[in-house]
């Protein structure tokens, strides 16, 4: 007797992991680490709402996952306050001054871009209850006390040190290119000492000395940024992208995000075969190439959170590049941002839409969206670069065809890489893909559930460790 095929073991194997992808209660939480969820759900457990928890939680990321997100780099935001319409926070820099003279590279001191995060979450912040040296304050222990190298986390590193070893050679992640072990202790207190200003100075915490050092810093290394760049307050608030979809609402962060990509491809998708949706999508990626929209960015991380109140809050933030963004590092651990490297067409002639230019906010993979149907919405987003756009088509194929969030984002994936390979996990509808392991693709997928009269849900996608916790 033969044993189970591999597309068995991968059911069965995401059967188990589907039943643990879920909490539901009356507030909800969710991040990309376990430490950044505690801190989202100390937050409500103190009385605050959804964009407390959010904010408590991303601000932990920044020094449980500085290599990915932090107040260098930019933000984008879907929410819904109690009773209200779906709407959107896009914080990401326009091109620095000093791109009328020079043209940026994907990586290194041409690459840095404005910081647009400290304007974003001063933004969320608006609706948040309790003052921000209270939602900084377990980062900041975090960053002083200490905190374990995890595996993730190493992987990530040990991607990024060619980039490292190249800009910041004496980074604090990796000094002199000694690379750490998993449970060995990162203490970065300047991380901490930078949330702390953030908290006094809020939008304006690169208007000061520290702005002008860091102009100095990215300006000794070859790059253009200058103490004018950081004038900018670069966040933008919209109502959300809205499209119908027979019966259902369709809600996405506007450009510059992918959110319109995404929800022209799902409107491309209904009523499409599974198989269809990897043509769809490059198809739609090309349209938005051609137009100017693209971006190649990762280096994301994302924070959900729903209250008892109604308020649901979706947010993205990223040093874009996979990891460790521009490869420059200041001496304190934070990492400096490469979105225009990353979001600009560096090929395209100097006149086109997509080309660099100071003013000008580049394109970002970056985006969330929130399924309504009647009284219920379904909101949520996923890191992975130009993987956002392909996972997060397929999560709403699986819930417009009757998934729960939990089974959705636990499915057999496929992902195109820069190129547009395909590649796919056992049993992924996806023809002529390049086959990966069960459960191997680096998606962090968080979908909140929200309806009348029923506890909040919250679903994690297992792959890369996100997490969530209910609160009572």
């Amino acid at each position: 007797m033969t044993g189970p095929s591999t597309e068995a073991e991968a059911d069965a194997l995401r059967a188990v992991l589907a039943r643990n992808a879920r909490v539901a209660g009356p507030a909800v939480v969710t991040s990309a680490h376990p430490g950044a969820t505690a801190a989202g759900a100390a937050a409500l457990a103190r009385g605050g709402n959804a964009f407390d928890a959010v904010l408590a939680a991303a601000f932990m990321e920044t020094v449980l996952l500085p290599m990915k997100c932090g107040l260098a780099g930019d933000l984008v935001a879907l929410y819904r306050r109690a009773g209200g319409p779906v709407e959107t926070v896009v914080s990401v820099g326009a091109g620095a001054l000093g791109l009328a003279e020079a043209r940026p590279e994907r990586v290194g001191p041409l690459s840095v871009g404005v910081p647009g995060a400290p304007d974003g979450y001063a933004r969320l912040h608006a609706m948040a209850r309790q003052d921000l040296a209270t939602l900084v304050a377990p980062a900041v222990r975090a960053a002083e006390e200490g905190v374990e190298w995890s595996a993730l986390a190493l992987g990530y590193l040990t991607e990024a040190l060619p980039v490292l070893a190249r800009y910041s050679p004496d980074n604090p992640y990796a000094p002199g290119g000694r690379v750490p072990q998993v449970g060995d202790v990162r203490r970065l207190p300047g991380l901490g000492a930078w949330l702390t200003r953030f908290a006094e100075r809020g939008a304006g915490l690169f208007d000061g000395p520290h702005g002008d050092a860091l102009a100095a810093f990215v300006a000794a290394r070859g790059g253009v940024m200058a103490r004018a760049d950081f004038a900018q307050r670069p966040a933008v608030g919209a109502p959300a992208h809205a499209v119908d979809l027979d019966g259902a609402v369709l809600h996405v962060t506007p450009a510059p995000t992918h959110g319109p990509a995404l929800a022209e491809a799902v409107r491309c998708a209904a009523g499409e075969p599974l198989e269809r949706l990897p043509e769809i999508v490059r198809a739609v990626k090309a349209a938005a190439r051609s137009a100017g929209r693209g971006g190649t960015d990762g280096g994301t991380s994302c924070v959900t959170a729903a209250d008892a109140e109604g308020n649901v809050a979706v947010v993205l933030h990223s040093n874009s590049f996979p990891q460790f963004a521009s490869g420059l590092v200041l001496d304190d651990g934070l990492v400096l941002n490469n979105r225009p490297g990353r979001g600009f067409d560096l090929s395209a002639p100097a006149d086109a839409l997509a080309a660099p230019r100071p003013g000008r906010v580049p394109p970002t993979t970056v985006h969330a969206f929130a399924l309504e149907r009647g009284a219920r919405l379904d909101a949520g987003a996923t890191p992975g670069g130009v993987n956002q756009l392909p996972w997060n088509v397929q999560a709403l194929a699986h819930l417009l065809a009757g998934d729960e969030p939990a089974e959705a984002i636990t499915r057999p994936r496929w992902a195109l890489d820069a190129a547009d390979r395909l590649t796919a996990e056992p049993g992924a509808a996806a023809p002529g893909a390049d086959p990966v392991a069960a459960m191997a693709l680096r998606s962090v997928h968080q979908i909140l559930t929200v309806m009348p009269g029923r506890p909040h849900q919250a679903a994690v996608d297992p792959r890369t460790g996100a997490s969530a916790l209910p609160v009572f």
